[in-house]
């Protein structure tokens, strides 16, 4: 059990029965009445972000979690499948768990999954890739563009992202998996 007071952003707590990571934490102190905690909380297993207010002098459950590096393998419909590089044994992670960043996964690539009593609950991205551009529009007329112009760019993961007009087929980019935005070349 941890204090209110020792609660902070990263950690992760057992609310209605579920691993809940902190997104954020604000503490507050009013003129009148009793200081109070308000938290932004992630589900790990649902998904679902909430906020939370706690009196101070209350108490939550910590929760113990385990991460471990696992490699991607391959997918189907509704689940990733990751190579954990401890127990060399197949990681099931729902694609739901992976918050929309599917198109990141790179066969091969490192990634680090969130153990909650030995199951698989989260998946991290790196904040950057490195992908091959497999398909491109072509560029802009020369001298008939202003400001900064992009075209659509197909990368080898079948991700879609705006990209500078000199990226051509077959080029390496970074690619930031939060934003979904070009970054440079590679």
């Amino acid at each position: 059990m941890a204090m209110t007071s020792d609660v902070k952003k990263g950690m992760v707590i057992l609310m209605n029965n579920e691993p809940t990571l902190i997104l954020d934490r604000e503490f507050y102190k009013p003129g009148k009445g009793g200081a109070f905690n308000r938290l932004k909380l992630k589900g790990l297993i649902s998904g679902r972000i909430v906020n939370k207010t706690i009196r101070s002098g209350e108490s939550v459950e910590e929760v113990d979690v385990s991460t471990r590096s696992v490699s991607f393998s391959y997918s189907d419909d509704d689940t990733a499948y990751f190579l954990d590089s401890e127990t060399f044994e197949m990681v099931p992670i729902s694609l739901d768990s992976i918050d929309g960043k599917t198109d990141f996964l790179i066969e091969d690539g490192k990634y680090t999954a969130m153990f909650y009593e030995e199951k698989p609950i989260s998946l991290t991205l790196p904040a950057k890739v490195t992908l091959e551009v497999i398909e491109a529009a072509s560029g802009g007329d020369k001298g008939n563009t202003s400001g900064n112009p992009t075209k659509e760019a197909k990368l080898e993961t079948g991700a879609i992202v705006h990209v500078p007009l000199f990226v051509n087929v077959g080029e390496k980019i970074i690619v930031n998996t939060d934003t979904k935005t070009y970054v440079s070349k590679a």
